[in-house]
């Protein structure tokens, strides 16, 4: 049975764990705020870019020509990843990577895997997996330039077809609750199944639309990766949020169960004095 000091010594371990715990879970409650702003707000603006790039290439015609729409045999694959750069946010980095490695299994062609963050770095570095680059995950404001620096790499490698199809990984953000780690298409672009074969506004090519489609595709692109590194940051913070929550009732409750033991164990050693008092007195009680 531990003693008394043992038992005082762990008490005060899990009250010390309980209040990392518990600013861990404001902390992230407070960033998620934010972070939930951002990732809602980038949406409809996503969707309304693709439904305007989408009339856009209706009405250009021969728009499969460029580089970013142009589908060719696919002989290279690269995998882009973002995950968390911590851990203590439950199964939202593991729930990612498994979703990347039923994804990589079910590939016949060579996949190279770009990371955002260290986690999906270091896992698939343990299992051998060539990583062909790595980016820090970003700041919680996602600044343009960090997108930046992902799409311009990704853009140049396969404009320069050392990628036939470049895929996106990341969690999408649902609920404070639920996370769903998603797999998307980001090259080559083409229009949804459900896309409109007609444009439905009439445009005017001012100088023509190849000029256009240069500009707009590489911003479209920006778009889908900085709406996935907002999504994935607030789902990292829901998920951490949550963990912590549990983080700190678990140890409220083991505080509970120590303290009674604590209780337990002090009136068994007050109860076991009194009867070695008891005891001696009735000894020298005899004796007289």
């Amino acid at each position: 049975m531990a003693s008394l000091r043992d038992i005082r010594r762990r008490i005060k371990g899990v009250k010390n764990i309980r209040q990392v715990t518990r600013a861990m879970n404001m902390i992230a409650a407070a960033r998620l705020r934010r972070a939930q702003s951002k990732a809602e707000s980038a949406r409809p603006y996503a969707q309304r870019l693709s439904e305007i790039l989408q009339d856009v290439v209706a009405s250009s015609g021969g728009a499969s020509r460029h580089p970013l729409m142009a589908q060719r045999p696919v002989k290279n694959v690269a995998l882009v990843l973002i995950t968390a750069d911590r851990g203590l946010c439950g199964a939202f980095n593991a729930g990612i990577i498994r979703e990347a490695q039923r994804f990589l299994i079910e590939q016949t062609v060579p996949v190279e895997i770009i990371t955002v963050g260290r986690k999906a770095r270091d896992h698939f570095q343990r299992l051998g997996y060539k990583i062909a680059q790595h980016f820090p995950q970003p700041s919680r404001e996602v600044r343009l330039e960090e997108v930046g620096n992902i799409s311009k790499r990704i853009i140049a490698d396969y404009s320069a077809s050392k990628y036939d199809q470049v895929y996106l990984g990341y969690a999408k953000f649902v609920s404070v609750l639920r996370s769903e780690p998603t797999l998307t298409r980001l090259l080559p672009l083409g229009q949804a199944d459900d896309a409109p074969k007609t444009a439905k506004t009439a445009y005017q090519f001012e100088p023509d639309a190849e000029e256009l489609l240069n500009t707009l595709l590489p911003q479209y692109i920006e778009v889908l990766i900085y709406r996935a590194l907002v999504e994935s940051l607030a789902s990292e913070q829901a998920a951490r949020m949550v963990a912590m929550k549990a983080a700190t009732d678990s140890a409220s409750d083991m505080i509970t169960a120590l303290t009674r033991e604590y209780n337990g164990a002090r009136q068994g050693s007050i109860t076991t004095a009194l009867l070695e008092v008891v005891a001696g007195a009735d000894a020298l009680a005899k004796k007289e």
